[in-house]
C-alpha cells in the first residue's frame, strides 16, 4: 500500500470532524422542519438521532474510504476475537467506568453540568421517551459508527504516519473533543486510550466494538431498566454527590485485575511496527 494514500492525517482528520458537525446540524434542521410540517416530534426521539448520527458519519466514512483509495476491508480489520478476553475486557471496562463516574463527580463540583445538558443525559440514559430507542442509539449506532470513524479509519491513517504513542494519543483526544462538552472530554479521551489499546493488540474492531458497547450500556442499565439508587452513579444527573468509598475501591480492583489479564494474554508489549498494524482482509 502507498504511504501516501494512508489517510487521514491529524489535520484531516479534524477536517472531517467538523464536515461530521455540519453534516448533524444540516440533517437536524431537515428534521426539524419535517417535523413542523407532519406535526410529530421526531427531534425528542432517540431513534432520529441515531438516523442523524447513522447518516452523517457514514455519508463521511464513505467519503473517507475514497480519499484512503482503499476498500472497506481494507481499511476496517475485523479479525475474530477470542473468547478468552471477553471476561478481562467486561472487567477492564466496568471498573474504568466506575473510576471515571468519580472523576466526572469530582469535575462537575468545580464544573456544574447545565441544567439543559443534564435532563439531556437524563432523558436518554433513563430512556424517558424510548427505552429501545436509547437502547439503539447508545448501545448500538454509536459504538458502531464511532469506532469505525476513530479506532478504524483515523486510527489506521495516524499509524501509518506517526509513532504508536502519538497516533493513540491523538485519536483518542480527537475522541473527547468529537463529544462537544468538558464533562465527556476526559472519560472519552480516556477510553478512546483503551479502545485503540484494545485495536493495537488484538488488530480488530471488535473488542472496540464490544468495550464501546458495554461502556454505554451500563448506565442505561442501571438508570433505565433497574431504577438502581447509587450515590454518585445513579445520580449523576440530578445532583453533586461522590460515590461510596467502596464503589471507587471495586472499581480499581476490577480495572486493575482486568488490564493485568488483559496484558498476560496479550504478552509482553513490543513496539509494533505501525505498517504492521494496517491489517487488510485481503492479506
Amino acid at each position: 500500500m502507498n504511504r501516501s494514500n494512508h489517510y487521514p492525517s491529524i489535520r484531516q482528520a479534524i477536517w472531517l470532524l467538523v464536515l461530521i458537525f455540519f453534516l448533524v446540524i444540516l440533517l437536524s434542521i431537515s428534521v426539524g422542519i419535517l417535523e413542523e410540517i407532519v406535526d410529530f416530534p421526531f427531534t425528542k426521539h432517540p431513534v432520529t438521532l441515531a438516523f442523524v448520527n447513522l447518516i452523517a458519519i457514514g455519508l463521511l466514512l464513505m467519503w473517507g474510504l475514497k480519499k484512503a483509495k482503499a476498500s472497506f476491508k481494507e481499511v476496517f480489520s475485523f479479525v475474530p476475537m477470542r473468547m478468552s478476553l471477553f471476561l478481562p475486557m467486561s472487567l477492564t471496562i466496568i471498573g474504568v467506568g466506575i473510576l471515571l463516574s468519580e472523576l466526572d463527580n469530582l469535575l462537575r463540583t468545580v464544573l456544574p453540568m447545565p441544567a439543559v445538558i443534564a435532563d439531556f443525559y437524563m432523558n436518554l440514559f433513563l430512556g424517558q421517551k424510548s427505552l429501545w430507542g436509547s437502547f439503539v442509539l447508545v448501545v448500538v449506532v454509536a459504538p458502531l459508527t464511532e469506532e469505525l470513524l476513530f479506532r478504524g479509519l483515523i486510527l489506521r491513517g495516524f499509524l501509518s504516519r506517526y509513532t504508536m504513542r502519538k497516533a493513540v494519543l491523538a485519536s483518542a483526544i480527537l475522541f473527547g473533543i468529537f463529544h462537544l462538552n468538558p464533562w465527556q472530554f476526559l472519560g472519552a479521551a480516556i477510553m478512546g486510550v483503551l479502545f485503540a489499546w484494545l485495536f493495537v493488540r488484538t488488530r480488530s474492531l471488535l473488542p472496540c466494538f464490544f468495550g464501546h458497547a458495554l461502556n454505554n450500556a451500563l448506565p442505561l442499565i442501571l438508570l433505565g431498566i433497574f431504577n438502581l439508587e447509587i450515590p454518585g452513579v445513579t445520580t449523576i444527573f440530578t445532583k453533586v454527590e461522590f460515590q461510596p468509598l467502596w464503589l471507587d475501591l471495586f472499581g480499581l480492583l476490577l480495572a486493575g485485575l482486568g488490564l493485568w489479564l488483559l496484558n498476560r494474554m496479550f504478552g509482553k508489549a513490543d513496539e509494533i511496527p505501525p505498517e504492521d498494524l494496517i491489517i487488510t482482509q485481503s492479506q
